[in-house]
């Protein structure tokens, strides 16, 4: 269970796969997957700061793709990178929900080894799926 980068998919985008047991487990190696996209010594992000806020989506592949912006937007705006994730997926009514607890550092070009810079999570070839064995998904990340 974890992530893995799937190789020569396009030179604009970098693919991922992602396998959970659980739901809540799939965005988290979600979270390390783009992390690891974006700085290649993930081990050195200190767990320093606190974010938390909650993402909702109509379906569970479209709360991927916002839960995954939002990080991105938090790397954006406020240079934040995290090595840890605490998600609680839950499907209200009729619409999906991810409270998300997140734990990193501001970003800090002297420790941090950039890797790519992520500029969004896509919807192109997304699928988020639960199989025999849990949960899987694939993201297309756009650099």
């Amino acid at each position: 269970m974890g992530y893995r980068f799937l190789e020569d998919f396009s030179i604009a985008d970098v693919v991922f796969e992602v396998d959970s047991k659980t739901l809540n487990g799939l965005f988290g190696y979600a979270s390390d997957a783009l992390v690891n996209t974006l700085i290649k010594n993930v081990k050195d992000i200190k767990l320093k700061n606190k974010k938390s806020f909650k993402v909702n989506g109509d379906s569970l592949d479209l709360l991927l793709v916002e839960y995954l912006n939002r990080l991105i937007f938090y790397k954006d705006t406020e240079q934040l990178i995290f090595r840890e994730a605490v998600i609680n997926v839950e499907k209200d009514s009729d619409s999906w929900r991810a409270d998300c607890d997140l734990r990193g550092e501001k970003l800090d070009p002297k420790r941090h080894e950039m890797s790519v810079d992520v500029k969004a999570a896509t919807m192109h070839m997304l699928k988020l799926e639960e199989n025999k064995s849990g949960w899987s998904a694939r993201v297309v990340l756009d650099i």
